[in-house]
């Protein structure tokens, strides 16, 4: 089963006829017969229920972007810990996009983009597994650095085992903080 990427008429007017029609659809600055009734005279015979189905596709791509846009700022808002939220909310967002060209794209329609959206996917995933070992790396360093503290204050602290005590378990405290953030 092959999915058939959509081709609107609109799709093949110059850019700068398609950036009018996609504000006046968002700004809701012209009605789907205004628009119509503007292209036709521009010169181009594009009737209403095309101007219609073009919308709704154009809104649910931009519903699309904003969604993953608010996905992406819920991620850093909620994360802590090693700052790579930002990169995962970027690949995440990417990833969405570049899966949904390539599920509306035709075999036959292959072409250098496609292929360059290929690439970009593996790239991605590369970056993610790359994230994943630095949180690892980053998580072992904590747990390495909180056992160098500890043994540091036991020694220094020996003859005040209820000191030692609490210091421990503060020091165990913050290493699990760190590994849960």
């Amino acid at each position: 089963m092959t999915n058939r990427r959509k081709h609107s008429k609109i799709d093949g007017l110059p850019q700068e006829l398609i950036s009018a029609i996609n504000d006046a659809i968002v700004n809701r600055r012209k009605t789907y017969k205004e628009i119509e009734e503007w292209l036709q005279e521009k010169g181009h015979d594009i009737s209403q229920s095309s101007v219609q189905r073009y919308g709704k596709t154009f809104l649910t791509k931009l519903e699309r972007i904003s969604t993953a846009r608010e996905q992406a700022k819920t991620i850093i808002e909620t994360s802590s810990g090693l700052k790579t939220e930002m990169s995962e909310a970027t690949s995440t967002v990417a990833f969405q996009l570049l899966m949904e060209m390539l599920i509306n794209t035709d075999s036959k329609d292959v072409d250098k983009n496609t292929l360059n959206a290929i690439k970009t996917l593996a790239t991605l995933e590369r970056s993610t597994v790359a994230r994943e070992k630095l949180k690892i790396e980053f998580d072992k360093g904590v747990s390495a650095a909180m056992d160098r503290v500890t043994e540091s204050l036991r020694k220094e602290l020996e003859n005040h085992p209820d000191i030692l005590q609490k210091i421990q378990e503060i020091a165990e405290e913050v290493k699990t903080n760190l590994k849960t953030a």
